[in-house]
């Protein structure tokens, strides 16, 4: 019994959906995050961080989605916000990009990603 419950959640129709559903966060909250890129010269980053947000974050995601689905709806999405965000800001800490700038975009991308993460993963937790 308990090994068709596993087989069932590893049915790759439904991972497929999962990973989708993940890259449409990212896709939006990645939106969100150029918009308030731009709205400074402080704030610039090169462009190419922005794909590589969407292919990062999106793998992150995912595996972090897998380990965490079975949480209540405020839970997933706080992990899934936090793990997501403050692992995209290790780039910026690693470029050298000052520590004040690190820190508001770790908040603002958790911000953005908690805010998406909840709506998203309530409307497909319904279906």
């Amino acid at each position: 019994m308990r090994k068709e419950v596993v087989l069932k959640k590893l049915n790759p129709k439904r991972l497929f959906l999962t990973l989708l559903i993940i890259l449409l966060v990212v896709v939006i909250f990645t939106y969100f995050d150029y918009l308030i890129h731009q709205l400074s010269e402080d704030y610039s980053v090169p462009p190419r961080y922005f794909p590589n947000k969407i292919i990062y974050g999106t793998l992150i995601g995912f595996i972090t989605y897998l380990i965490i689905n079975k949480q209540k709806l405020i839970v997933k999405s706080l992990i899934f916000s936090a793990v997501v965000s403050l692992l995209l800001q290790v780039r910026y800490f690693l470029e050298g990009y000052p520590l004040k700038f690190v820190l508001e975009f770790l908040i603002i991308h958790f911000v953005i990603l908690l805010v998406v993460s909840l709506a998203l993963f309530k409307v497909f937790s319904k279906r």
